[in-house]
């Protein structure tokens, strides 16, 4: 190889790691122009440095330009144009070229699969996704941490919590080391499936394997509890504060509509209020949940307080808050502040 071309190569490597993609580019036209021959490894450093500045079309345009001339793409080569599809959202793509390299006669390995299981993922293709898991079940390829969190997460979106927890368990046997991805996906899927005693306890599980917690993660844990019980939703809600993490609008909406559901007005209102202190802004689903749970007990100042804070905060009046604000003003015993409240309330448009 020409002491120059290996200079270019070094160069362009140097700023795909530092994620310098466009100097990539700049330098492999530079290359070009100098005459210098451009081989495996420049096209695979270029790709790989839009891969990782999200820059899948000149990913593939380089691809091309590599298949029309003497440089051979190889494994390296095919899994950064992949992943670079996988980051934009290009899953079609990604998978034609993984079915690529067979024709091309390049092995495929474990970052190949997950690229494009992942990529099949994001696009909503989970039956392809799932497909993909099985291949590398059947075959060689080595299984790893990407894999797993991909697939569950596939698992998460279609609600399959019993699957999600199957592989969660195979990924334990196999001592693969879970990510926080890979828990919150699981614990999401139980929430989904109504499980949440199981999402406390990978919850608790995550925890002992010091992995990191995050607020995503809370927050499905937290959803889960609107079924498991209110008290454990605000003890989950408590621990975010010792564990350094911070609530969003999710937690918080939760958190209040567990409240809700367990007809703990007062714990609801608490966490509106914290809420406030927090910074944190409130939405529709927010206010909702605290104003149905004002409306269980008859709190009507309560609700058409809270109806009074959305409309500062500009939050969306739906029909699901005015139902509720008006059943609190009725089980409240005060039917004509219902009716006051409909009159200028009805000039709002729902949505």
């Amino acid at each position: 190889v020409d002491s120059n071309t290996t200079s270019f190569n070094a160069a362009i490597s140097a700023c795909e790691k530092a994620g310098e993609w466009d100097m990539a580019l700049h330098l492999f036209s530079a290359m070009l122009c100098s005459k210098l021959e451009a081989d495996t490894i420049t096209f695979s450093a270029a790709i790989s440095a839009c891969e990782k500045g999200g820059e899948w079309r000149a990913a593939l345009t380089l691809l091309s330009a590599m298949t029309k001339g003497e440089a051979q793409p190889n494994a390296i080569t095919f899994n950064a144009a992949i992943s670079a599809c996988e980051k934009g959202g290009e899953w079609e793509t990604a998978l034609q070229l993984f079915n690529t390299m067979s024709y091309a006669q390049v092995e495929s390995n474990t970052i190949s699969l997950n690229a494009a299981l992942s990529a099949c993922a994001r696009g909503g293709q989970l039956e392809k996704a799932l497909h993909l898991f099985s291949m590398m079940v059947q075959s060689d390829v080595e299984l790893d941490t990407i894999t797993f969190s991909a697939t569950i997460t596939t698992c998460e979106k279609i609600g399959q919590w019993a699957k999600a927890l199957q592989l969660y368990s195979l990924m334990t046997q196999k001592d693969i080391e879970s990510d926080t991805i890979a828990f919150t996906a699981t614990i999401s899927a139980c929430e989904k499936g109504g499980e949440w005693s199981q999402a406390l306890h990978l919850l608790g599980e995550m925890a002992r394997s010091k992995v990191e917690l995050a607020t995503i993660t809370y927050n499905a844990a937290i959803s889960a509890c609107e079924k498991g019980g209110w008290k454990t939703a605000i003890h989950l809600f408590s621990t975010m504060a010792q564990t350094s993490v911070e609530p969003n609008t999710i937690t918080f909406s939760a958190a209040i509509s567990a409240c809700e559901k367990g007809g703990e007005w007062e714990e609801a209102l608490w966490l509106v209020r914290i809420m406030a202190e927090s910074k944190v802004q409130p939405n529709t689903i927010t206010f909702n949940a605290a104003i149905n749970a004002c409306e269980k007990v008859g709190m009507w100042e309560a609700a058409l307080q809270l109806v009074a804070q959305m409309a500062q905060c500009m939050a969306v009046l739906n029909v699901i808050t005015f139902n509720a604000a008006v059943g609190a003003c009725e089980k409240g015993g005060h039917t004509q502040k219902a009716l006051q409240f409909l009159d200028p309330v009805s000039q709002i448009k729902f949505r």
